[in-house]
């Protein structure tokens, strides 16, 4: 098909141009010989286990896990508390069908139609050949962060199997040194005046001061606090007009920050966190390592290398995208027991809770641009995995596009809609039963930092005798989840790297070492005292915007393939000539317009982010080399296009 389509564009009668433009013939036959090879019965890009139905089912789950893995992730459950639950699954559904859906069906189409991974998908167009690059530094940018957080959560299994006691349930001071935590009284007036937020050490003046922070739970939704002892208490309030002398507690440690960033940090679990486990300081110092951190990344890069290192030795080569179909039952199993974790700490607070959602959290563009993120997140968007995809796919659909495809992608989105609801509802009632966070100063919207629901989830599996236990399960299965995803997404990005050089598929081992060194090198950078902040203000950028910018770029180049007779009647054929053509002509005409006010919302919501400026400054180096990724190698291409049509004159 995409022979034919050049061979018309290339006859005797046409003009030569760069749209057209060809210069690596032999390099493209190599490409498919060592990008598309068969192993024994199955097409490469979906893996070896057997072929006809069975292949093709194991490429769908395949799929189908990564997505749901994605769904586990921090960002998904902090946009649903920060956005409230059920305005950020409006328009999660929403985004879904109106985006992220359609252009994870074109991407699969995509890579159907060529035959073709990111890096030659768009070779047809060699204007917009660099998109390739831009979704291969994408990838390796989102493996790093997914490596540091597995890092991060591995300590915690750590610590939940060798320590008799829990960190996160005492304190310990900028030294490490340990403490038991102080109870600190929690009165009417502080119930009132703050949501999420509390002063220690404070006067009651200073309470009124402090700014309130959402995570999408109603104001008397406190873990200790009755909703009718509130009533009874503010009804003798102001009869007596007296202060009420009905008093909750909670547990606080001393530590405090001057800033507004990390959020939440007094109570013991979050006292953890920032204090001991990314080893946050105030001065966003890059010199001081935290070296439990530093051995964790390390531990993590080794486990993901050795991880490729055996799939070579099995299979004889890398097999791109290859998920073992069982793993999409790891995502179910984990989701439920958060829920269970949550529901059991929900029913050991008598009367607390009445209620609990609450709408409008945050402001409405801002709800939808997470929504929007979110959708093509879980989608697996702009990171080349579905291009992949959709190319093992035609082995199974004789040379064209699946016709079993567009049912099959409402079901896909379906089941991630339903994990990403039950996982937003797990760590909603995880907020609910967390409840009240003091600090010391002030607090900020959470409106892009992500890594506060770790220790959200630590406090969550607090259950008596099984606490060990539940975080071991729970901490094992975010750790599992972000090596998965880090996994995939260093082997599409060796694909793609292995299309645009296949040369160094001969010295395939060298390159792979290169790139985990290289990662592992990038990703030390985290493990500093400010590296936490760095981390989050490089995964909102490159979520929030090399994401939708990436997709952006896909849909444009899409346009001009869309504009293929062979592209359109392929579509035709799979949909049984029905009326896809006039359906995808009319998304063709929203979807690129949804992308673009996605970038542009997210754009407006990064300029208030709660991060650092100067961090956030920084994370631009890894979004700047995406954005030039593909105008550089389009200057590129037109400069050896023009130099050969002038050796040709």
């Amino acid at each position: 098909m995409l022979q034919s389509s050049l061979q018309n564009v290339e006859n005797s009668k046409s003009q030569p141009t760069i749209l057209a433009f060809q210069n690596r013939d032999v390099q493209s036959q190599w490409s498919e010989v060592w990008s598309t090879t068969h192993i024994p019965t199955l097409d490469n890009a979906s893996g070896g286990a057997g072929g006809g139905m069975k292949g093709r089912r194991k490429i769908r789950l395949g799929s189908l896990a990564l997505g749901a893995f994605l769904t586990m992730h921090c960002r998904v459950s902090a946009s649903a508390l920060t956005g409230g639950f059920f305005v950020f699954m409006l328009f999660l559904i929403l985004a879904t069908v109106a985006l992220a859906n359609p252009l994870r069906h074109f991407e699969v189409y995509l890579g159907q139609w060529s035959i073709s991974g990111p890096g030659r998908a768009f070779r047809i167009l060699p204007l917009f050949e660099g998109i390739g690059i831009a979704i291969c530094i994408n990838a390796l940018v989102r493996a790093i962060i997914c490596c540091t957080i597995a890092a991060i959560t591995a300590i915690y299994v750590t610590h939940s199997v060798g320590d008799s006691k829990l960190p996160y349930t005492y304190c310990r001071d900028f030294d490490l040194k340990p403490y038991d935590p102080i109870l600190k009284e929690i009165n009417l007036l502080m119930l009132r005046e703050s949501r999420f937020s509390l002063a220690t050490g404070h006067s009651e003046d200073s309470v009124k001061e402090i700014e309130s922070v959402t995570v999408g739970t109603n104001d008397f939704a406190w873990r200790n606090a009755s909703y009718l002892s509130i009533l009874e208490a503010g009804r003798r309030l102001s009869q007596n007009k007296t202060r009420s002398k009905v008093q909750q507690y909670i547990e606080v440690c001393n530590e405090s920050y001057k800033i507004g960033y990390p959020i939440l940090c007094s109570t013991p679990v979050y006292n953890f966190f920032y204090v001991e486990v990314v080893l946050f300081r105030e001065d966003y110092n890059f010199g001081q390592f935290n070296i439990p951190l530093v051995f964790s990344i390390i531990l993590i890069w080794a486990v993901l290398w050795l991880l490729l290192v055996a799939e070579r030795l099995n299979h004889g080569k890398l097999v791109w995208n290859n998920m073992s179909a069982w793993l999409v039952v790891i995502p179910w199993i984990w989701v439920a027991l958060l829920l269970t974790s949550a529901i059991v700490n929900l029913a050991s607070v008598p009367k607390a809770i009445r209620k609990v959602f609450r709408m409008g959290a945050k402001e409405i563009l801002a709800g939808m641009a997470d929504a929007l993120e979110v959708a093509l997140y879980i989608h697996s968007a702009s990171m080349g995995t579905e291009i992949i995809h959709g190319k093992g796919l035609n082995h199974f659909a004789s040379g064209h596009i699946d016709p079993h495809l567009g049912g099959e992608n409402v079901w896909h989105s379906g089941l991630l809609l339903a994990m990403s609801a039950l996982h937003a509802s797990g760590a909603a009632t995880c907020a609910v039963v967390d409840c009240v966070q003091p600090n010391t100063k002030r607090m900020y919207d959470m409106n892009e930092s992500t890594l506060w629901i770790i220790p959200m989830y630590s406090k969550c599996t607090l259950i008596n005798n099984y606490s060990h236990f539940m975080s071991v399960l729970i901490f094992s299965g975010l750790t599992f989840s972000y090596i998965t995803v880090a996994f995939v997404l260093v082997k599409t990005s060796l694909h793609t790297i292995f299309e645009y050089k296949v040369k160094l598929v001969f010295a395939e081992q060298m390159v792979v070492a290169g790139i985990v060194l290289t990662c592992m090198g990038l990703s030390l950078l985290f493990a500093t005292t400010g590296g936490v902040a760095l981390l989050e203000s490089v995964d909102a950028v490159m979520t929030g915007v090399a994401m939708p910018f990436v997709c952006l770029l896909e849909l444009v180049a899409l346009i001009y393939v869309y504009r293929s007779h062979d592209f359109l009647s392929d579509m035709n054929v799979a949909t049984e000539e029905n009326a896809c053509a006039s359906r995808i002509s009319t998304q063709w005409q929203l979807i690129p317009a949804i992308t673009l006010l996605t970038l542009l919302l997210k754009l407006s919501v990064l300029c208030s982010a709660e991060m650092p400026s100067s961090l956030m400054w920084t994370a631009t180096a890894a979004l700047g080399a995406v954005v030039v990724a593909a105008p550089v190698r389009a200057v590129r291409n037109i400069y050896t296009f023009l130099r050969q049509r002038h050796e040709q004159n």
